[in-house]
């Protein structure tokens, strides 16, 4: 079974490390994925602009608003299931979805000193659900001159990574393979592959090199030890069993709650496998009862 350990929790939440003992490559690749592109958040859709007198085009700003990261607690929208459906329902599309609104005017008159204002995601503010919030106030959107003006309202709906990058929950999400190394008879214990080493993460012990604690955290295979042997008396390969998992954040899901997505997914698609495999075999029987 495989053995998860915790190694770092970033304070503000948003970046973690695990060390995963015991899996494999294809699990981590699947779990990995399936946090990319088919966990569910919501973001802004559609823009409907009643006013725009700036000199960013409504497209740009429509594009903008877009890429706002947003947050609404599981109490007003049950994204999970979202996450579990195995078909796209209307009715249940609609009430997963959000109304903000933007309205913002630079009251400076233009014969003063010109001010220009900046009018940032913060200054969204939504219509239908109290917890609905951007989870960055200080993105600019547009900034307004003199007597300029931004009036819109925006619906946000719900989406996975594989439909737009705007949906994807993470900015990264990756795991790296722990490695193993090897040490032939034929080591002279001359430190060439400890001395060519760019991340520092061979010493010599007992005469003999090796990798621990902040060395085998460091390591990413690149082999330069291996190739500065005289003796080529060094192996170092991909155990392929253990895995050091990386994730960092947006905003939009806790870990929490895309570890209960990636659970009701799982379960969905395996759900849905092991019915094409019973329709399948019933097919089966049923055609060679006929012959």
């Amino acid at each position: 079974m495989p053995k998860v350990t915790l190694m770092f929790k970033s304070r503000d939440n948003l970046y973690y490390e695990f060390f995963i003992e015991n899996s494999d490559v294809h699990i981590m690749n699947t779990l990995r994925r399936t946090i990319l592109a088919e966990t569910v958040t919501l973001a802004i859709h559609d823009v409907y602009i009643n006013q725009n007198t700036s000199v960013i085009p409504d497209e740009v700003i429509a594009q903008r608003l877009g890429l706002i990261p947003l947050r609404v607690e599981p109490s007003e929208l049950n994204l999970t299931e979202e996450a579990a459906a195995v078909e796209p329902d209307l009715k249940r599309l609609y009430k997963l979805t959000a109304r903000l609104r933007l309205r913002k005017i630079n009251t400076e008159d233009a014969t003063k000193v010109t001010k220009v204002i900046t009018v940032y995601s913060g200054d969204l503010e939504s219509i239908d659900k109290k917890t609905l919030r951007p989870i960055y106030d200080n993105i600019p959107i547009v900034k307004l001159g003199p007597k300029q003006e931004i009036d819109l309202e925006c619906i946000a709906k719900v989406g996975r990574g594989k439909d737009h990058a705007k949906f994807s929950p993470v900015s990264t999400v990756a795991y790296k393979i722990m490695p193993t190394l090897n040490v032939k008879d034929n080591c002279t214990s001359c430190g060439e592959c400890v001395n060519a080493c760019p991340y520092n993460c061979l010493e010599m012990e007992l005469g003999k090199p090796v990798l621990k604690s902040l060395g085998l955290y460091n390591c990413d295979l690149c082999r330069i030890c291996v190739r500065h042997c005289p003796e080529k008396a060094l192996e170092i390969e991909p155990n392929n069993r253990d895995f050091i998992f990386r994730i960092k954040l947006i905003g939009q899901l806790q870990i929490d709650e895309i570890l209960d997505q990636i659970d009701a997914i799982f379960e969905r698609k395996l759900d849905y496998l092991v019915d094409k495999i019973e329709e399948s075999i019933n097919e089966y029987l049923k055609q060679t009862t006929q012959e």
